[in-house]
Order: C-alpha cells, then sequence, then structure tokens
C-alpha cells in the first residue's frame, strides 16, 4: 500500500474531512488531496507528527511505499549536496577574493602569505569539490533507473 492510501485510509478511519487532518498538520485541504493521490509528499516531520497523533509506526506508514522512501532519501541526500557546495563556494571564493585583492597590494612578506593562504583556500575548495563530485556520480550509479 502506498503513502498515499495510508493517509487516506487514517484520515477515514478517524472521520476527519481533509480540511481537519490539513488544520492538525497546519497544511491546506488541497495538500493532503495531493498527498493522498500522490502528486507529492508530507516531509518527515510531518510523518513523525502523523505517527505520534494517530499512534502508528513509521515503519507502518512508509514501509510499501518504495517511491516515498527513494523521494525522502533523494531529498536527504540533496540536502547534504547543497551543504558541501555552499562549503566549496565558501573555500574558493574567499581564497580567489584574498588572491585577487593581493595582485594590487605591494610587495610584502604580508602579501606572500596571503597569497599562499588564498591559494591554499581555492584548493582546499578544489579538493571538496571533487569529493562532492564522486559522491553525486556514486549516488547517480547506485540509483540509476534501469
Amino acid at each position: 500500500m502506498n503513502i498515499g492510501n495510508q493517509i487516506s485510509n487514517i484520515r477515514k478511519e478517524q472521520q476527519l474531512t481533509q480540511e481537519e487532518f490539513g488544520r492538525l498538520f497546519h497544511v491546506t485541504r488541497q495538500t493532503v488531496s495531493n498527498w493522498e493521490n500522490e502528486k507529492s509528499y508530507p516531509d518527515l516531520q510531518i510523518l513523525v507528527d502523523m505517527s505520534n497523533q494517530f499512534e502508528i509506526s513509521l515503519d507502518t506508514l512508509l514501509k510499501e511505499d518504495s517511491k516515498m522512501v527513494k523521494a525522502i532519501d533523494k531529498e536527504r541526500v540533496l540536502g547534504t549536496i547543497k551543504h558541501e557546495k555552499s562549503i566549496i563556494d565558501f573555500f574558493t571564493g574567499a581564497g580567489t577574493g584574498i588572491v585577487a585583492s593581493c595582485l594590487f597590494s605591494p610587495d610584502s612578506t604580508i602579501r606572500t602569505v596571503a597569497i599562499i593562504v588564498g591559494l591554499v583556500m581555492i584548493g582546499i575548495g578544489w579538493y571538496k569539490k571533487a569529493k562532492c563530485d564522486k559522491k553525486v556520480f556514486k549516488y547517480m550509479e547506485e540509483h540509476e533507473e534501469v
């Protein structure tokens, strides 16, 4: 049974309209309808709230809906990648800024040290990017649609 059917069954067993059900989880009637018709999925926190509210295990809610589990897994991976990308952007951007700003300053020991620090930061950014790309490609290979 898929998550949409599970939500519909729970709601009907509790004798709740879609609007009443939505109010419990601070979403609209349309959102509940989309869940039930599998046009979208509730986020993980709402699933936990449903589990607590109706005393149904998450395992029961999700067990047979591999599509939902894949969607949650994909969301988690994309969040991790987005976080890693912001770190990469920081290192490469800050390093580039440091190096570029040093190009217009007079020769000095401080300038040399700043250029080295900037280049190291760029190197860290590139290294992290290579690791992140490797993770993305591995994830894509593992989850490739046949």
